[in-house]
């Protein structure tokens, strides 16, 4: 990994952002990112391009861009090796002529005759005289981008105002930014996300409406309780076989029923009662709703009062 990429990566982990999450921010695709990070310079796009991507990564990451344009390769994606830097692609190699393989002491030759006509320029040279200096020439350095003034405000007031993932402050706000396309986002609690892609080529002033969050839906109304029912009151006599049966008023000793009863019949009679059963062990017994059970056994005559 080159110097670039390395300080890159290692700004990134710092600050705990994945490269999806910086890819995000910037709006850009994630492939560009992995190239700087790993210094495949020929994955990218023209040098201006790329350069203007690596200026808003290293902003994203609190760095420097300058020192970091400084070490992004200047030439043709194939002439760029791996740390960095520009390479000369080789040539097809010259096949050595006869005279050269029949004279090789040409090549000494000429050295010492290099030499000696540097000893001789010194020589007739003023002491005194300094060597020239040959200059270095600067690298060109791209100027900045413009800035731009920048105001926002909102409603409601207070809103939290972000510019490429970065929070400006609270609106409303005026600030110096860098002009070009950039991501605004706005947010309050209570209200809907805004968000949107500006190009910001002259000073701005702005101003948006935040659109409320809708109310959460109203709990749905109990349904009422079903009203409670009165159990049934006196006595419902329930075959579960064939039996003769014999019901008298309690209180009068009137015979109320007499005869005999096939499965599946109900009998009911207000209380009290005296009932008797020739098949007691087929005959169920519900007195004020309540199951009392059968009158006795199968085959069983049965004779039982029931009620006051």
């Amino acid at each position: 990994m080159c110097e670039l990429g390395k300080r890159l990566k290692e700004s990134r982990e710092a600050k705990g952002l994945e490269l999806a999450q910086a890819a995000e921010f910037l709006k850009v695709r994630r492939v560009m990112l992995e190239a700087l990070e790993n210094c495949r310079f020929d994955e990218l796009p023209e040098p201006a391009l790329a350069r203007g991507y690596l200026k808003r990564y290293a902003q994203l990451l609190g760095l420097d861009p300058a020192p970091l344009l400084a070490l992004y390769p200047i030439g043709t994606p194939e002439s760029v090796g791996p740390a960095g830097t520009t390479q000369a692609a080789p040539g097809p190699r010259t096949p050595l002529s006869p005279s050269t393989r029949v004279w090789p002491w040409l090549i000494p030759l000429v050295l010492l005759l290099v030499v000696l006509g540097w000893l001789g320029l010194r020589a007739l040279s003023p002491p005194g005289t300094p060597a020239p200096v040959q200059s270095i020439p600067t690298p060109l350095t791209p100027p900045p981008p413009p800035q731009i003034s920048l105001r926002i405000a909102t409603q409601p007031t207070g809103a939290r105002v972000y510019l490429d993932g970065f929070l400006l402050g609270q609106a409303p706000l005026e600030a110096r930014v860098e002009a070009g396309e950039r991501t605004l986002r706005i947010e309050a609690a209570g209200f809907q996300k805004y968000e949107q892609v500006l190009t910001l080529q002259n000073d701005r002033n702005l101003s948006f409406a935040l659109t409320p969050v809708p109310p959460a839906p109203a709990p749905s109304t109990p349904a009422p309780a079903a009203p409670r029912t009165t159990p049934p009151t006196g006595l419902v006599l329930r075959l579960e076989g064939t039996s003769w049966i014999r019901v008298t008023d309690g209180r009068t000793g009137q015979q109320l029923y007499e005869g005999t009863v096939s499965s599946g019949t109900q009998l009911s009679y207000p209380l009290p009662v005296v009932v008797r059963a020739g098949n007691a062990g087929v005959v169920r017994v519900i007195v004020n709703g309540q199951d009392r059970g059968r009158m006795g056994s199968v085959g069983q005559v049965v004779v039982l009062r029931y009620g006051e």
